[in-house]
C-alpha cells in the first residue's frame, strides 16, 4: 500500500474491513523484535527496507517511534493483531528506560539543603591583609598584581582557619 497513511502501517482495507498487509505486517514484526533486541530508533529506520508510504520511502527514528507505540498492532479497535502483547509492553518498557528526557519529579515538600554554617574569628593577619586589600582598591591606581597576591594569600588563611575551626 503506496499511499498516503490514513490506515496505519501494516494494514489495508478488504471489503470494508481492516486486513493485514503482510509485506508491511512482517515490518512491523521485525520493528518490535529489533527494539527488543537492542537496535535503537535510528538504526531501524535505517534498515527499513519497505517504503513507509509513497511520499516518505526513508524512514526516521520517529516513524519507527510511533510504529512502537501503536496498540492498534496488538488488536485494538478493530484491527488484526500483528505484534504480542507481552513485545509490545516490553518495547514501552524498553523505550520509557531508554528516554533521556525525564521531567522532573514533583516533591510534596521543598528539600531542605543542609549546610554547615563554621563560624570563625579571623586572626590579626587575616584582618590586617582584608584592610590593605581595600586600602589597595580604594586607590585611584591599584597595583592588580599586588592586590590579586594579597587576596590569594588571604583566602589560603581564611581555608586553613575553617579547615582547623571543622576539626
Amino acid at each position: 500500500m503506496l499511499k498516503n497513511r490514513s490506515i496505519p502501517f501494516g494494514y489495508c482495507m478488504v471489503n470494508g474491513k481492516y486486513a493485514l498487509n503482510v509485506p508491511e505486517a512482517e515490518a512491523v514484526r521485525k520493528i518490535f523484535a529489533d527494539y527488543i533486541g537492542g537496535k535503537s530508533l535510528k538504526t531501524i529506520a535505517a534498515e527499513m527496507q519497505i517504503p513507509y508510504n509513497m511520499d516518505k520511502a526513508v524512514w526516521n527514528k520517529n516513524m519507527v517511534c510511533r510504529v512502537l507505540e501503536n496498540k492498534k498492532y496488538i488488536g485494538e479497535n478493530g484491527y488484526p493483531q500483528i505484534v504480542a502483547i507481552d513485545d509490545f509492553e516490553q518495547a514501552a518498557r524498553i523505550k520509557a528506560e531508554r528516554n533521556t528526557y525525564r521531567k522532573p519529579v514533583p516533591q510534596d515538600e521543598p528539600q531542605q539543603i543542609n549546610t554547615a554554617v563554621m563560624e570563625y574569628e579571623p586572626t590579626d593577619e587575616i584582618q590586617r591583609m582584608t584592610n590593605e586589600i581595600n586600602r589597595l582598591l580604594d586607590t585611584e591606581n591599584p597595583d592588580k598584581e599586588k592586590v590579586e597576591a594579597l587576596i590569594i594569600e588571604c583566602a589560603q588563611l581564611k581555608y586553613t582557619m575553617i579547615n582547623e575551626v571543622r576539626t
